[in-house]
């Protein structure tokens, strides 16, 4: 049973770590609903790889602008002797892409980094009404996303620290990130193809920095799970493909506010019956 239980959390995780839903919260209601004995030593184990996996997918679905990442990094680093970095910064849309995602990266790292060491984080995602309550905040969020009007403005520096602040606030279990990030573009004035370009991209460094300050490679060689895990991480992956691809049509289609009945009623749910 607890492989059969890891395997569903691993189809929760990829389906909703890109779906407007929270992933986190759903994950965590997940925990509270199911036992599983083996990953009791090991809380964190299970939700850093079902993440990695769905890292994976956001890879597949965006491998050329994943690789013209790297190539950003290359041309910034032959700019540097040549005394051109700022210059290639603002003109080189690989190396302007590369510093974007960084410096909305900055806020998150230390939004969640403030937020880990505090109270409340150990204490909402086993809590029923922190959870329920970080649900409805999530539908109200995205009904807000609704009336984001396109401008088709430039992504800026300034743009990309507002949604990197709002991905930092989205570390609360039950706020969706993709949610959070996507809405605060289409607010910002962005047009919902970058806007979900740029959200998706952005996952990538919040959850590998997640995963390498979390993940401790020698309690993951000692679990005893380790097969059924991987069932789960496969879950997670294909969910999470899935859901990907449907997000990014929604979006652009303008109905990321329709998942936000579906969240309110599971913030109500967990608050009313977990």
């Amino acid at each position: 049973m607890e492989s059969l239980y890891i395997a569903l959390l691993g189809a929760i995780q990829g389906a909703t770590e890109f779906l407007p839903v929270s992933s986190s919260g759903h994950l965590a209601a997940g925990q509270l609903l199911f036992t599983i004995e083996s990953l009791k030593n090991q809380p964190l184990l299970l939700e850093i790889l079902l993440h990695l996996a769905t890292l994976v997918a956001v890879i597949a679905v965006y491998r050329k602008e994943v690789w013209s990442l790297f190539v950003g990094v290359k041309n910034m680093a032959m700019a540097v002797p040549e005394g051109r970095f700022l210059d290639t910064v603002r003109s080189d849309e690989p190396a302007n892409l590369l510093a974007l995602l960084f410096v909305a990266t900055i806020p998150t790292g230390v939004i969640g980094v403030v937020f880990d060491k505090t109270e409340l984080a150990k204490t909402v995602s086993v809590t029923p009404l922190f959870l329920g309550v970080s649900f409805l905040c999530c539908a109200a969020i995205l009904v807000a996303s609704k009336f984001g009007k396109e401008k088709e403005i430039s992504l800026s520096f300034k743009t990309a620290l507002v949604i990197g602040i709002a991905q930092g606030f989205a570390v609360m279990p039950g706020i969706s990130r993709s949610g959070t990030t996507i809405a605060v573009a289409l607010l910002l004035g962005m047009n919902r193809e970058q806007a979900a370009r740029f959200s998706f991209l952005l996952s990538i460094p919040a959850i590998l920095g997640a995963a390498i300050l979390e993940l401790d490679v020698d309690q993951l060689a000692a679990s005893d799970a380790l097969g059924s895990i991987a069932g789960g991480v496969a879950a997670a992956f294909l969910c999470g493909l899935g859901a990907l691809v449907l997000l990014i049509r929604l979006v652009k289609a303008g109905r990321l506010w329709l998942f936000a009945p579906y969240v309110a009623t599971v913030g109500v749910a967990t608050i009313l019956f977990l």
